[in-house]
């Protein structure tokens, strides 16, 4: 393999991580909504319901549905502070970015001349991306299996979520 092979070859796969971690932001970022809207919701339906259901009068079925609806709102408020998707989302979108960075340097090294500076920088980039694979949170394999399919090796870059340059 040559040196530019390898170096487009980097490119193409610190431009698919990229992309899926993005896709990982994206999608936490989605699941914490459903979670945090609903449950705001509910949180809301409840307070107002639980001043009609304190007069002795109330129906029996409305103090059995604010109390479901209690232990709903409960729950979703639970799962959203347990399963940290806002956090989740924002480590993505941060790896994102790094291997944003990463693939940027590589686009450098095509504007480079000197041999051992070449390989002096393909020396970094690989320590730096070995870093980053043990920093980064892991994907998602249904987000990886779409990037898979929808980026291929030879395609341009952008287009996936990218503007062209």
């Amino acid at each position: 393999m040559t040196v530019s092979e390898l170096i487009e070859h980097w490119r193409f796969r610190s431009h698919r991580v990229q992309l899926a971690h993005y896709e990982c932001a994206r999608r936490f970022e989605r699941f914490h909504l459903w979670l945090g809207l609903p449950a705001i919701a509910l949180g809301t339906i409840v307070g107002t319901a639980v001043f009609a259901s304190l007069e002795k009068s109330a129906d029996v079925r409305l103090q059995i549905g604010v109390g479901l609806l209690s232990v709903v709102a409960a729950v979703l408020t639970g799962l959203q502070t347990f399963l940290r998707y806002a956090e989740l989302a924002e480590k993505h979108r941060l790896a994102g970015a790094r291997f944003a960075n990463l693939k940027h340097r590589i686009e450098l090294l095509t504007t480079l001349q000197a041999e051992t500076e070449i390989r002096s920088q393909l020396v970094a980039i690989e320590d730096t991306w070995a870093k980053l694979r043990e920093e980064s949170p892991s994907l998602s394999s249904g987000v990886w299996r779409h990037i898979e399919q929808q980026v291929q090796f030879g395609q341009p870059l952008y287009g996936f979520g990218e503007q062209t340059p």
